[in-house]
């Protein structure tokens, strides 16, 4: 990736590791042995960086709503006892935006696959030498 600066990389790498962890966790990719994880890395206009990841949709084990999502309703000792569920968080900071979508936006099929994104903003060379 030239012309990106290396922290913006990392953060990219990290945020992408996490999407992707969680996609085989919590979807079919994981579960099935023939599993599958897409990442797609674009630049929708200059300076922008997308990177998504799609998954083979709902597990067959799990029934409760496995769609990603933000713990909240922790307490502070829960947080600081936890060692799952802060990758969303992490994305949520690091990330200039994130989000999700279906595969397939159509009623009849739900659960086919989860697209999960995540959008980062380049510093303009002018902003290169400053923070972001």
């Amino acid at each position: 990736m030239t012309g990106i600066p290396g922290e913006v990389r990392e953060e990219m790498v990290l945020c992408t590791s996490e999407m992707f962890a969680n996609a085989c966790e919590h979807s079919r990719s994981g579960q099935d042995p023939d599993g599958r994880v897409v990442r797609t890395l674009e630049a929708p206009v200059p300076g922008l960086v997308r990177i998504s990841i799609i998954d083979d949709g709902t597990r067959t084990d799990i029934t409760t709503d496995r769609l990603p999502r933000v713990p909240r309703r922790r307490t502070r000792q829960d947080w600081e006892q936890a060692e799952r569920g802060r990758g969303l968080l992490m994305v949520g900071h690091l990330a200039s935006r994130w989000g999700f979508r279906p595969v397939l936006d159509f009623p009849f099929c739900e659960g086919l696959g989860t697209v999960i994104w995540a959008e980062f903003t380049l510093p303009t060379p002018a902003a290169a030498g400053g923070t972001r």
